[in-house]
């Protein structure tokens, strides 16, 4: 379905990438619950836990230098939630931070490291959850009624895709997709032009698929999937 450039803001976006945020949270801590993770596995589980990170913060960052400004400018009545959702970065930011450093801990398999990385994990989904909750259930409603869906759409574009490789955009996309429903997975994967979207499926794809797979294989957490807010209760269940 087309979208009208025109209409409301479709934000759905944004609830799938706190969904497989939140998804990969559970199976990490998942992993580390089961008992000492092998050495194999370890440094790829590391790996990805400071892939996430970066991520997560650049995802911020884009809503704070970019998104949150122009729905303000757009809507100053807006500014009061806009402050909030950055003072809940700044609360979130020294705990990513924590989490990076105790997966590079983890992944050097230094004394403990595993501890203070489930502590680290514990620590930033009691900031960041609620987070993602709270700007799903209150500022998305607002950013959807102040832009146009043309305005979502560049922000999304200029901030988001455009200074990313082909690369770095097929493993982001593989990542968001595994384990969605059929409804959000379609809209996710129109979202991209048809010719990059094969190649980002059928070719980047194949070796995106299997280095997440490999991830949780042989545990609990790979029939973990993508979790929307509704199964989500402010903490990893």
């Amino acid at each position: 379905m087309i979208s009208d450039p025109h209409g409301p803001a479709d934000t759905r976006i944004m609830g799938i990438v706190h969904s497989a945020l939140r998804r990969d949270l559970i199976r990490t801590r998942i992993v580390l619950d089961t008992g000492p993770v092998p050495d194999a596995r370890r440094v790829p589980l590391a790996e990805h836990i400071l892939w996430l990170m970066d991520l997560l913060r650049h995802h911020h960052e884009g809503e704070d230098t970019a998104l949150y400004p122009l729905v303000v400018r757009c809507n100053p009545d807006a500014e009061a939630l806009v402050r909030i959702m950055d003072e809940d970065h700044r609360r979130i930011e020294p705990a990513v931070t924590e989490l990076e450093e105790a997966a590079r801990r983890f992944g050097n398999i230094e004394p403990d490291a595993q501890a203070r990385l489930s502590a680290a994990l514990a620590a930033l989904s009691d900031v960041l959850l609620p987070h993602l909750e709270r700007e799903e259930l209150d500022m998305m409603p607002v950013v959807s009624e102040t832009l146009t869906d043309a305005q979502w759409r560049t922000w999304d574009e200029e901030t988001n895709i455009a200074p990313k490789s082909m690369r770095a955009l097929g493993r982001e996309g593989v990542w968001l997709i595994d384990g969605l429903d059929d409804d959000s997975r379609d809209h996710v994967v129109h979202l991209v032009p048809a010719i990059p979207r094969f190649l980002l499926l059928h070719v980047l794809g194949i070796g995106n698929r299997r280095h997440f797979a490999a991830l949780w294989s042989g545990t609990d957490a790979a029939g973990v999937p993508s979790r929307p807010i509704a199964r989500s209760s402010g903490r990893l269940p």
